[in-house]
C-alpha cells in the first residue's frame, strides 16, 4: 500500500462493507430521475449563491484544465443544480442522455456514484467507471467532495473525467474548488449575507425601528447621521440604540457588530 493510500481522506465503494453496498443496489427507480423544485427562501437564497459561486470559480481555473471534464453540483439532497461542461459538445452529449439540472444522483434514486457515496460517508467520494451502478457513467471517473462550512453541508461538487484519466491526483484539486465555493465565493454573496443579516436581526426579535437604527450601527454610522436618514431625533436614536443593547445583552458597539456578524449565541 503507497503512502498515499495510508492517508487518504477520501472513500471508495470497496471502503463500505457489503451491508451499506447493498443499499446501493436497492436503488428504487431504473434510471435518473428528476426532482421537483420545490424550496424554502433559504434554500433558494443558497442554491442561487453556489450556482454563481461554481460558475465563477470555473471560469478562473478551465483552462488549466486539459482533458475533458465536467463539473456537477447538486444541493444538499444530490439534485443536480449546476452542469459545467468543458465544451459545448460534451454538455450537448449529456443533455441527450437526460443528465443535467433536477436530475437526483441521491442513493435511492441513481445508486452508486460519486455524489451518493460522499452523502453516504460524509466525506470525499471517488468512483470509476463500471463502479456506478447506471451504466450512463461507466466511462467516468468521478470525484466529489461536500460544499461545507462550519460543520453544515450545503451541497456538493462532482469533477468527472473519462475513465482512462487517473484521478487520484485530483483529488486534492477538487476539495480546493469545493473550499472555495464556500470560503471565496459563497461568504462574499450579497444575497447571502443580507439573508443572514435578517435571520440575526429577527432572533434577537428586534421591532421594524430598531432594525432600521441596528443597519445603520453596523455601519457604524454616528447617532448624528442615523437620525438625520431616518428623520428622527438623536435621542430617539439614542433610546432605540439601548433596547437594542438590551435584547441583544451586549454592552458597546464591538459586542453589538460580533452579534450580527457571527454565530447567534
Amino acid at each position: 500500500m503507497s503512502t498515499y493510500e495510508k492517508t487518504r481522506a477520501w472513500c471508495r465503494p470497496a471502503d463500505l462493507p457489503e451491508e451499506r453496498l447493498e443499499l446501493f443496489r436497492q436503488r428504487l427507480s431504473g434510471g435518473l430521475t428528476r426532482k421537483g423544485s420545490e424550496m424554502k427562501p433559504e434554500e433558494q437564497i443558497y442554491h442561487e449563491a453556489m450556482i454563481a459561486s461554481i460558475r465563477s470559480e470555473m471560469k478562473g481555473i478551465r483552462d488549466l484544465i486539459t482533458i475533458p471534464y465536467a463539473v456537477f453540483l447538486t444541493d444538499q439532497n444530490g439534485v443536480i443544480l449546476e452542469l459545467v461542461c468543458s465544451s459545448p459538445e460534451l454538455r450537448e452529449e449529456l443533455v441527450r442522455t437526460e443528465f443535467g439540472t433536477g436530475v437526483s444522483l441521491c442513493r435511492q434514486q441513481s445508486g452508486m456514484n460519486a455524489v451518493s457515496l460522499a452523502m453516504e460517508m460524509s466525506c470525499i467520494g471517488v468512483v470509476r467507471g463500471e463502479e456506478h451502478s447506471d451504466p450512463k457513467f461507466a466511462d467516468w471517473n468521478c470525484i466529489c467532495a461536500p460544499v461545507q462550512s462550519e460543520g453544515r453541508i450545503y451541497g456538493y461538487v462532482d469533477v468527472s473525467f473519462h475513465k482512462k484519466e487517473q484521478i487520484e491526483f485530483a483529488i486534492p484539486f477538487v476539495q480546493q474548488i469545493a473550499q472555495n465555493i464556500t470560503g471565496k465565493w459563497m461568504e462574499r454573496n450579497p444575497a447571502i449575507r443580507e439573508y443572514r443579516l435578517e435571520s440575526r436581526l429577527q432572533h434577537y426579535k428586534l421591532s421594524a425601528r430598531e432594525q432600521d437604527v441596528a443597519r445603520q450601527w453596523l455601519l457604524e454610522r454616528s447617532a448624528l447621521h442615523i437620525s438625520n436618514e431616518l428623520g428622527i431625533s438623536e435621542g430617539t436614536v439614542r433610546n432605540v440604540l439601548k433596547n437594542i443593547y438590551s435584547k441583544m445583552r451586549v454592552s458597546d458597539r464591538l459586542q453589538f457588530i460580533r452579534k450580527l456578524t457571527g454565530d447567534i449565541d
